[in-house]
Formats: C-alpha cells, sequence, structure tokens
C-alpha cells in the first residue's frame, strides 16, 4: 500500500497540546535551520509479537493515516521531523519484525537504537508474556541503557481495564518504565507514546553525559603521584 504524502514536519509537545498553526511550527522550523543547529535524532526501535500493530501505530506517527492491512514487517525505517519551541528533533522509527524466525535482525535494530517502544496489543494477553520474553532474551546491556515505554495499543477493542491493562501495569511498576495505552486506528495516545519514549532517550543521555562530566572532573582532580589538586 502506498502511503500518502504528507508534511514532513509534526508539532509534537510532551503532555502539551501545541496551540502553534502549521505555518508557525514550519517558521520554527526554518528558523532553527537558518541558525545553522544541528537537530538531534533519536532512535526508536518499536518491538513487539506479530500483529500486535507496531507497524500501524509507526504508521500513524509518520504519516497520520492508518493502515488496517499491512504485510508482515521485516525491518523498515521511518523518519519524521518534530517541531518544538526548543527547535526539535530528528525521530528515526526502526519498525522491527515480530517473528522469532528474525530474531537476529531484531537485535541488530536494538544494538542501533536509542529507545524502545515495548508494543503489546491489550485486547489478547499472550503478547504481553511474547513482548516479556523477547525483552528477557535482550542482552544486559541493552536492558540496562536502552529507555524503554511499554505500550498497550488496540485500546479501541477493549472498552474496560482486562487482565492485560492490569497485567502491564504492574510489569510497568516493575521494570519501573512509563505505561501508555494507544490506538493506531483512532490514534490515541500515538503521540504521547513517541514523545515519552524521546524524554526518556534525552533523560538517559543526560545522565550519561552527567557520569561522564564528574568522572573527568574527579580524573583532574588528582596529580600522577595521587595526590589531590585544587
Amino acid at each position: 500500500m502506498a502511503l500518502p504524502t504528507m508534511s514532513s514536519i509534526l508539532d509534537l509537545s510532551l503532555n502539551t497540546q501545541s496551540t502553534r498553526s502549521p505555518e508557525e511550527s514550519h517558521e520554527a522550523w526554518e528558523q532553527c535551520k537558518d541558525a545553522g543547529r544541528k537537530l538531534p535524532e533519536y532512535k526508536v526501535v518499536v518491538l513487539g509479537a506479530s500483529g500486535v500493530g507496531k507497524s500501524a501505530l509507526t504508521i500513524q506517527m509518520t504519516h497520520h493515516c492508518f493502515v488496517k492491512e499491512h504485510d508482515p514487517t521485516v525491518q523498515d525505517s521511518y523518519w519524521k521531523d518534530v517541531a518544538l519551541d526548543n527547535g526539535g528533533y530528528i525521530l528515526n522509527v526502526l519498525d522491527t519484525a515480530g517473528q522469532d524466525i528474525l530474531r537476529a535482525l531484531r537485535e541488530q535494530c536494538l544494538a542501533a537504537g536509542d529507545g524502545v517502544l515495548g508494543v503489546f496489543a491489550l485486547e489478547d494477553p499472550s503478547s504481553l508474556d511474547q513482548l516479556q520474553q523477547m525483552w528477557s532474551s535482550c542482552s544486559q546491556h541493552q536492558k540496562q541503557w536502552l529507555p524503554l515505554v511499554l505500550v498497550g495499543n488496540k485500546c479501541d477493542l477493549v472498552n474496560t481495564s482486562g487482565d492485560a491493562d492490569t497485567a502491564a501495569a504492574i510489569l510497568a511498576h516493575k521494570w519501573g518504565v512509563p505505561f501508555v495505552k494507544t490506538s493506531a486506528k483512532t490514534r490515541q495516545g500515538v503521540e504521547e507514546a513517541f514523545a515519552l519514549i524521546v524524554h526518556e532517550i534525552q533523560r538517559a543521555q543526560e545522565a550519561v553525559t552527567e557520569t561522564s562530566r564528574n568522572k573527568t572532573h574527579q580524573h583532574k582532580a588528582v596529580c600522577s603521584c595521587g595526590c589531590s589538586v585544587a
């Protein structure tokens, strides 16, 4: 299915509603480019079992449309320019395969990613179990350094909080990660999910920078003989 041509600029803010018009967003984006600023790029890996709506979520985010039928993904990449008051960023979404036979490709994406959207279907509790198995099979380094947001997709297909919803909330608390419910069909929670993972990536990168800065400061505070210096 051919995807529609859309503007490459999305105005997105975390937990806020934008009141800027598309023209104002485009103007802010152009000012950022004219100032010669290099926009940061965040690589988000979409992880989950087959059929949970990973591709539909990604396409809804990047192209503002719902794709009901989609061929099973092997590995796809999507880009989106996201405009914010502080200039914005480039969102690179890596849509991974849910089939276990393509596990090696999935691991390559995780190795290249900055953060993960762990997706399961709210109307299919078994998909949450499959997601847990996928995440547990990741290396300890990936689980330690890759920020994760748990995403319960297809919320439009469930009327009340079911077993998967409750189990996901418990799991999110156990893992210490955000949990958001989405619908790729209605777009509910889609922008919030991607904004959350970018926010988590930024926090993780700031923490790494701060740790590196502290180590550098401690190193400079000790001379070659081991004496402390001012």
